[in-house]
């Protein structure tokens, strides 16, 4: 009997867990890191935010839950404010989270519907409250108790478009009294209006991404449209904002919606000046910046929902004191912090699941930052999540803060406290490297700006090093420059006054020669047969192990990806590959315009006209370990003038062959090119055949298993 009583007790207790809402603690938060090649990735790290309680109607016993919670806003004594559309009210809680009242807005004693409103705003100075009835298309302005002031209904103005249609859905005032509204599906900007209410016109719309090809497009439809053409033509809009605020300057922050619909995009917020223009940068660890428009903040993939790929959706900004921009993704209820140079800070919440967990949202529609805490507010959870900063988070944002305000000193102290907490901190071994460039401690300036991959600090504080190295050791290098040069002259005097040839084997000496005497050395080897395959595979080999440096090996200024991302295949396919593919394709194109060199030829003939640009890989290796980043326009010009060369062999190598003239080299060898694509395509679309050959057999095969 106990037996049966325990288990029926076991299966109670089993049905209500099941049945009550079930907070647990989410591990995961995420930060974005920049690697060597631009390349950013998302990786895990310590929590900046810690959710801590998640309050609903019932948190208060009120009878009637959330319904339709659509915006949150704070007033100046931090008192929060819930606009619930569907009850047509506001609730509005204590800076402490306990129940302060609930608010409906009254006209004569009568209570008004706002169903439908998606916005609600407190101006600081009066409390008024100001709720945007998008459904009603209209502005209700009530005092803090719900009193009905008046309504701000559309502007009569003829700088509005003649199909405008007034939706308002987000409102901020400034301390000027000017007043910025969002229209719904707005793409001419927010309305902006003067301290009397005087309607100014758009501010600060999305611009309209335009590619050359989208430029020539518009200017040939502008010389042959005609009106049957025009009436069918369709114009590429900028996208709307969705949400604003200001930050402790009065400067605006906004951001913008999904604007792709299979990839996340770019520019999703931005900060404008007083003209409306975009003044939010990133820097970029090179030191060059890019406009916000142009930034994506987001993931670099677009990343799954319930087996679907979906692209993200930033539906809510706003800013703390110490400006970091704070913004909300709706598609996966992902807060993410930035600071004012677009660096993310952290990422922390998070929508995978449907399940009611502390911390993870089913539809998050905007937040609010109330001192060190951010408040989500999840419309169908009919809920406002608290997430409170941690130890990691608060010494994170304070080190952010005083290194963008260039106080390094004050950072490192933060900084080495923010890698006690995540030694893997991209954004702490930055400070520390700039800290130690202050210091004139280049040794360790160079090692954090390697590990934080900030390529401006650590070029000046190589260019520092160098220069300090050269000045103290000139006359050691200057002694060791003249000696080696004087060894090198007095041995080749050495060698050719005792009549010594210092390589015997001709075939080499061919190869060796065919870069400083290419019409000669390329004549021989094809009448006299002096040419050689096995140098010629070994002159490949070369070519494959320095393109392999170069990308393995090189100095941390010109590392072109780091070296986790490298992949040989590529560069086997992009030396090995290419040689042998131009070999097949000329020779095969040679053959149809009388060309007399055969394949090995041609071979041959390839590998050494290549031998400029085998030996500059390997220098250049060498050198990237040398010269600072402003030295790469050298490097780079060397390069171009190494490839010119390497061209005119190669044009000498291929006349010389096959006894052509310049003319009809070029022809055969624009024609090789096209080839070498018709081979390429061919085995791709072999590969993809086959792939899909396994994938049906394979089909087949599990269906007959399972059968």
């Amino acid at each position: 009997m106990k037996r049966i009583t325990a288990i029926i007790l076991a299966v109670i207790l089993l049905c209500i867990s099941l049945s009550l809402p079930v907070f647990a603690e989410p591990t995961d938060a995420f930060t974005h890191v920049e690697r060597q090649g631009g390349k950013i990735d998302s990786v895990v790290s310590r929590e900046m935010y810690r959710s801590t309680k998640v309050i609903m109607a019932s948190t208060f016993g009120l009878k009637e839950p959330f319904m339709g919670l659509s915006d949150i806003v704070l007033d100046d004594d931090r008192n929060i404010y819930l606009l619930l559309s569907e009850l047509s009210s506001i609730v509005v809680l204590n800076p402490d989270y306990s129940y302060k009242k609930t608010v409906k807005v009254l006209d004569d004693g009568d209570e008004m519907n706002f169903d439908g409103a998606q916005g609600v705003f407190v101006e600081s100075k009066t409390n008024d409250i100001y709720i945007c009835d998008t459904s009603n298309s209209r502005i209700l302005v009530t005092d803090n108790n719900g009193k009905l002031k008046k309504t701000l209904e559309q502007p009569d103005s003829s700088l509005l478009p003649e199909d405008f249609y007034y939706q308002p859905y987000r409102l901020v005032k400034d301390d000027k009294g000017y007043t910025y509204i969002i229209s719904q599906g707005c793409y001419n900007g927010a309305l902006a209006y003067d301290p009397d209410g005087v309607f100014l016109g758009f501010y600060g719309a999305n611009n309209v991404e335009a590619s050359a090809l989208d430029t020539l497009s518009f200017l040939w439809d502008k010389l042959t449209q005609t009106d049957a053409k025009k009436s069918v033509s369709l114009k590429t809009l900028p996208y709307s904002f969705v949400d604003l605020a200001l930050d402790s300057e009065g400067y605006m922050v906004t951001c913008t919606g999904k604007t792709v619909m299979n990839d996340n995009g770019t520019g999703q917020i931005r900060k404008l000046s007083p003209g409306g223009g975009d003044i939010l940068y990133k820097r970029s660890t090179d030191g060059s910046s890019q406009e916000s428009n142009s930034f994506n903040f987001l993931e670099s993939k677009v990343l799954k929902k319930n087996g679907n790929s979906e692209a993200q959706d930033v539906v809510a900004v706003d800013t703390d004191k110490d400006d970091f921009i704070y913004a909300l993704d709706q598609t996966y209820g992902l807060v993410y912090v930035y600071d004012s140079e677009c660096n993310i800070l952290g990422g922390f919440g998070g929508g995978y699941s449907s399940a009611d967990r502390k911390g993870i949202f089913r539809k998050a529609v905007s937040l609010a930052i109330l001192g060190d805490s951010v408040l989500v507010i999840d419309s169908e959870a009919s809920s406002l999540t608290v997430f409170e900063i941690t130890d990691y988070g608060r010494a994170l944002k304070a080190a952010q803060s005083a290194y963008i305000k260039g106080d390094y000193d004050t950072s490192e102290d933060l900084w080495k406290t923010v890698l006690m907490y995540d030694a893997d901190s991209q954004l702490a071994y930055r400070g520390l490297a700039m800290a130690a460039l202050t210091h004139e401690d280049y040794d360790k300036a160079l090692e954090y700006a390697e590990k934080g991959v900030d390529y401006t600090v650590y070029d000046l504080a190589w260019q520092k090093m160098l220069s300090k190295r050269l000045s103290d050791n000139f006359a050691w290098i200057f002694i060791l420059f003249i000696a080696v040069l004087g060894g090198i002259i007095a041995f080749f005097v050495t060698m050719k006054k005792r009549g010594k040839v210092l390589i015997k084997n001709v075939k080499l000496k061919i190869a060796l020669q065919s870069f400083i005497h290419p019409f000669t050395s390329f004549g021989e080897m094809k009448y006299k047969n002096l040419g050689s395959a096995k140098i010629a595979t070994v002159l490949m080999i070369l070519l494959y192990i320095g393109k392999m440096l170069q990308k393995t090996a090189s100095g941390f200024l010109f590392m072109p990806s780091a070296a986790k991302d490298y992949n040989t295949l590529y560069t086997i396919l992009g030396s090995i590959g290419v040689i042998l593919l131009w070999s097949l394709a000329n020779w095969l194109v040679a053959c149809l315009a009388d060309g007399k060199g055969s394949f090995k030829d041609v071979f041959i003939a390839t590998n050494y006209a290549l031998i400029p640009y085998i030996v500059y890989t390997y220098i250049s290796v060498i050198i990237s370990h040398i010269i600072p980043l402003s030295g790469g326009a050298v490097l780079s010009g060397i390069s171009t003038v190494v490839l010119l060369y390497t061209f005119f062999l190669l044009a000498v190598a291929m006349m010389s062959i096959h006894e052509y003239d310049f003319f009809k080299f070029l022809t055969t060898g624009i024609v090789s090119i096209l080839f070498i694509v018709l081979i390429v395509f061919v085995v791709f679309l072999l590969g993809t055949l086959g792939q899909q050959i396994v994938n049906f057999f394979t089909s087949v095969f599990t269906e007959m298993f399972y059968r």
